[in-house]
């Protein structure tokens, strides 16, 4: 047999607490499911660590003229061929996600995207789709110069410079761009895995997710497969409470610098916002 194929998890984030916060977190998952990790950081963004070397990596995100910071961390994830390996296994995932079981431990050979029907098979998922480097760099058009080639889909695809208050127009840039550019390649090269919605509480929820809009009623699932964590100041003591106990049920224990690095953030960041 021939070595390996490598496994790496893009996660992305710009300056916002909101969401680096889960930096240490979601990367400690990855590698204990054996896949490393590439954080794509903007350059505004505070000193990372991660608790496992050497099996993760830091790339700065390129900032374009004219859009948000939080639009070039979302779509950087779709041109990450540019500069990771092409004979490694990519896939691309939100930060505030927190995979809870191997369930997303797919065949290297294919391109797989989970969960489509949760979007309505509107967008394409960002989260939890991957195949080869090397499709990616052809699907998406790469040409080896990350700043560029996010430069030219953005402002082709024209998401990403709406007006502020046009909130659902330039949060969907990621989305839009990569459901246009794995259309184009013709849907019925992916292979598609479905997990369905579960109706747990007034909100439909991805089957086997704990949930933030409901984090009581979503955790009575008898299987979890991932965590969706609070997008605003997570690190808040109720909110850390849920965690800490879904990761020790999880995994049978916590990172030796968990209850550190909570405090840390919640000290700096935590506070009068």
């Amino acid at each position: 047999m021939g070595p390996s194929i490598r496994k790496i998890a893009v996660i992305s984030t710009d300056a916002n607490p909101d969401y680096f916060f889960y930096v240490p977190i979601v990367t400690w998952v990855w590698n204990k499911f054996g896949w490393e990790v590439a954080l794509f950081a903007t350059s505004d963004c505070p000193d990372f660590y991660f608790s496992v070397e050497p099996m993760n990596h830091v790339y700065p995100i390129p900032s374009i003229d004219g859009a948000r910071s939080g639009t070039c961390a979302q779509t950087v994830r779709h041109f990450v061929a540019d500069v990771l390996p092409n004979d490694a296994y990519i896939m691309v995932q939100d930060i505030d996600l927190i995979p809870l079981k191997n369930f997303w431990n797919p065949d290297v050979t294919k391109k797989t995207i989970y969960g489509w029907e949760l979007t309505g098979k509107s967008f394409i998922p960002v989260h939890y789709t991957g195949m080869m480097g090397k499709d990616w760099y052809e699907i998406m058009g790469c040409t080896g110069d990350l700043k560029a080639d996010m430069e030219r889909a953005m402002k082709e695809n024209g998401r990403a410079f709406a007006k502020q208050e046009d909130w659902e127009v330039w949060w969907n840039t990621d989305w839009d761009i990569l459901t246009q550019k794995f259309k184009a390649h013709g849907l019925d090269n992916f292979t598609f895995i479905e997990r369905g919605l579960v109706q747990l509480a007034k909100d439909a929820t991805p089957k086997g997710r704990i949930d933030r809009y409901d984090f009581d009623a979503t955790m009575k699932q008898e299987e979890w497969l991932d965590f969706h964590g609070s997008n605003h100041n997570p690190s808040a003591p109720e909110k850390v409470s849920f965690l800490k106990t879904i990761l020790e049920r999880s995994f049978g224990e916590l990172p030796s610098w968990f209850d550190e690095h909570v405090n840390q953030h919640h000290a700096k960041y935590g506070q009068g916002r």
